[in-house]
């Protein structure tokens, strides 16, 4: 007898060979899948190739290539480049930019040669990608640049520079004051010596005995002479203090100034003396200057020390000469000569007179202003036969006078 069994799993055995074709074709679709991506063009990186520079400080050239790992890069102040080489691929566009240089913060499209030359100080990254079809690369090359600042732009340098500012500023000043107290000194010396110089020509002993020979003149001269003398006088004494406000004088003024005093003199002391002036033509004596108070005590000595003991006619001659830029002031007299005065024992050998060293003084200031130099000296005149001749009194002073004010 034949039985028949109901075979219960059928429905299962079913299902497992379902899932098995499902898994076999799950897989299937996953290499498929995975072999169409890893083919993606959507998916690339990009490599370096080389990279060349000339580190700080370093002669020779320092090479990379993609075996390195990414390093911070000294660059010299003075001259700096960096040449990348990539990959060619005619697909890839590269750009690049870097940052912290004006002008290249941006993205620029450029070849598979990169050069960068003369960046500027301070620190910089340099970034490279690829473009392909429109898609980016998945990495970015980036290298740090430093380049470093000239030595002038250190700390220590500058330090250095404004210290020796400060000390250069200072000294500056120092100099300075210096100078200004210098110069005042010397304005102040130079208003003492003019003093002197004022006290020196109208002592008292001499405007005593001017006015003592007023009163001779009218005696004896009558009153023709006595007006010539007072008009003398007041003359004399209305130049003096016109002069006493100013430094110099000219050539025309003086001489008519001298002239006077000469003729006061010549009143004064009823001893004729006969003054002589002779100037060069080249000489404009209305532009040229002396400085004031300078012939007058030259003049003086020569009366009161050479003509007067003499007791003879006096003469005296001022030569005005235009020599090598200089003004050249030769006052000739024909008294008795400096040795003799030296042992005079008349009344006037009592006479204090500090001329002549009050106007070497005056020389030394005069020469404070002026580049080319005052100069005075004195010459001793004889006969052929050995006697006293007289005096020459020599200055020379620059035609262009230079003076305080």
């Amino acid at each position: 007898m034949l039985r028949h069994y109901k075979l219960n799993y059928h429905e299962s055995c079913q299902s497992i060979t379902t899932y098995f074709f499902n898994f076999i074709l799950g897989v299937f679709f996953l290499f498929f899948c995975l072999k169409t991506q890893a083919q993606d063009p959507q998916n690339f990186t990009i490599k370096l190739e080389q990279l060349s520079f000339v580190e700080a400080d370093q002669k020779e050239p320092t090479f990379l290539d993609a075996s390195h790992e990414s390093k911070k890069i000294a660059l010299s102040p003075n001259y700096n480049y960096i040449h990348v080489t990539l990959p060619d691929d005619p697909g890839i566009a590269y750009s690049h930019k870097v940052t912290g240089e004006t002008g290249l913060t941006d993205w620029q499209e450029t070849g598979s040669n990169i050069h960068l030359v003369g960046l500027s100080r301070g620190e910089h990254r340099l970034c490279i990608r690829g473009e392909r079809d429109g898609v980016v690369s998945e990495n970015l090359l980036q290298y740090d640049i430093y380049v470093k600042a000239p030595f002038y732009l250190s700390w220590w340098f500058i330090s250095i520079v404004l210290i020796l500012t400060v000390l250069l500023f200072y000294a500056f000043l120092s100099l300075e004051s210096k100078l200004l107290k210098e110069r005042r000194d010397r304005n102040l010396q130079v208003s003492n010596l003019e003093a002197k110089a004022y006290r020196a020509q109208m002592n008292p002993h001499f405007i005593f005995n001017a006015l003592n020979g007023m009163q001779t003149a009218m005696v004896l001269g009558g009153e023709k002479e006595f007006n010539a003398y007072i008009t003398s006088f007041s003359k004399l004494i209305r130049d003096t203090i016109e002069m006493s406000s100013v430094d110099k004088i000219t050539v025309e003024a003086e001489m008519k100034y001298i002239t006077n005093y000469v003729k006061l003199q010549g009143h004064r002391l009823e001893q004729e003396i006969e003054l002589t002036i002779n100037i060069d033509p080249k000489i404009d004596q209305k532009v040229v200057y002396l400085p004031c108070m300078m012939l007058q005590p030259i003049v003086e000595n020569a009366i009161v020390h050479g003509i007067i003991p003499k007791n003879e006619k006096g003469e005296i001659t001022i030569d005005l000469l235009h020599e090598d830029g200089m003004l050249k002031i030769s006052v000739t007299d024909n008294g008795i000569g400096r040795e003799a005065a030296a042992k005079q024992k008349a009344k006037y050998a009592k006479h204090k007179s500090f001329a002549t060293q009050i106007m070497r003084d005056r020389i030394d200031i005069f020469n404070y202003y002026n580049d080319r130099k005052l100069a005075f000296r004195i010459e001793d005149l004889y006969h052929d036969d050995g006697t006293a001749a007289g005096t020459r009194d020599i200055l020379f002073v620059p035609l262009e006078l230079k003076t305080r004010h």
